[in-house]
């Protein structure tokens, strides 16, 4: 099968001939037909982060058609349309057992990220962890699936259980981010988005934000308390995850509120324990999403809830150019690679 490995840190990826994945009891073989690109593929490729074992095929928002069953994988036919849930996880221990599967004591590895995934024209997973994808959602948008639109879910449900009439602060409006507007939204919150450029805080708006802040000419913490008679937010739901916007959450939550951060850097948390603990803030991560989580992501598409902006498109062979693209800023919702 045609693939893009990837062999060294800081280098391109190479599009290359490679054998098709082996399946093992209970696996069941993909024919890719999208994949997404996340921002998390950049880190991977710089050694940040998340550090797979080299060779590697990165992708880790694929959608396809069933091709092939192992044995044991008697839960699809050959054609069924499919994406996965991405966290390959033992399913016995206390967190698989209490909807936190990406917290797995015995986890064996995320899709596209320690394991091969969906940058080639097959990828296998355990029959268990892939969905039925309805007729309705195309491949393209259905691709978002499996983390754009389940880290949302799990963010916006399980971490910051936003209610109606909260007030939530979505800083970062990409692909998890305009996810995350729409979902808060669905559930009666007021959302002001944060964005740091002004084609970003145009997208923000479309997608339901009731304002969005311009971080690059507006104070986010002043912007919030302005928006809110001065009283600030409940919840910040931070999609960088830098020292620079975890200041911004600071600035833009209340007393008692909640901030939960999805974006992963290297960057420390700027904070004194004294504001820590006089303020009583609630201070969360989250970690993509469950099962259940893309359950529930694929009902919110299937239903019009959630609409993901899919911008740009690539063919394989041109993954490069679509992570420089990512890269340099110029990716206004979701980039897709796709294999037709």
């Amino acid at each position: 099968m045609k693939a893009a490995v990837m062999r060294e840190i800081n280098k391109p990826l190479s599009i290359e001939e490679v054998p098709e994945p082996e399946l093992q009891y209970g696996e069941v073989l993909v024919a890719t037909k999208a994949c997404g690109i996340c921002g998390t593929d950049l880190h991977i490729l710089e050694g940040t982060g998340y550090k797979p074992k080299l060779p590697h095929i990165l992708g880790h928002e694929p959608a396809g058609v069933v091709a092939k069953l192992g044995p044991g994988a008697a839960k699809f036919r050959v054609g069924d349309r499919v994406v996965p849930n991405i966290f390959f996880t033992c399913g016995e221990c206390f967190f698989c057992r209490t909807n936190r599967e990406t917290m797995c004591t015995n986890f064996k590895g995320a899709l596209g990220v320690g394991i091969n995934g969906g940058y080639a024209e097959y990828f296998k997973a355990p029959a268990k962890n892939l969905f039925l994808l309805p007729a309705k959602i195309g491949f393209k948008e259905g691709s978002v699936i499996a983390d754009a639109v389940v880290t949302s879910v799990h963010a916006v449900r399980r971490r910051a259980q936003v209610k109606a009439d909260e007030v939530v602060v979505v800083i970062g409006v990409g692909g998890v981010g305009q996810s995350t507007i729409q979902i808060a939204k669905h559930a009666g919150a007021r959302v002001f988005g944060v964005a740091r450029r002004q084609q970003r805080v145009e997208v923000g708006a479309k997608f339901g934000a009731d304002a969005v802040i311009n971080s690059s000419t507006q104070d986010v913490g002043e912007a919030v308390k302005e928006l809110t008679s001065g009283n600030g937010a409940d919840i910040v739901i931070d999609n960088v995850g830098s020292g620079d916007t975890l200041l911004q959450a600071l600035s833009a939550v209340h007393r008692g509120g909640r901030i939960v951060v999805v974006g992963e850097t290297d960057d420390t948390i700027p904070l004194s324990t004294f504001k820590l603990c006089v303020n009583e803030l609630d201070i969360m991560g989250s970690r993509s999403g469950g099962r259940q989580d893309t359950v529930e992501a694929i009902q919110l598409m299937e239903s019009g809830v959630v609409t993901p902006f899919v911008s740009d498109f690539f063919p394989l062979e041109k993954i490069n150019d679509a992570l420089d693209a990512l890269r340099q800023g110029k990716v206004m919702g979701r980039a897709v690679v796709t294999m037709d």
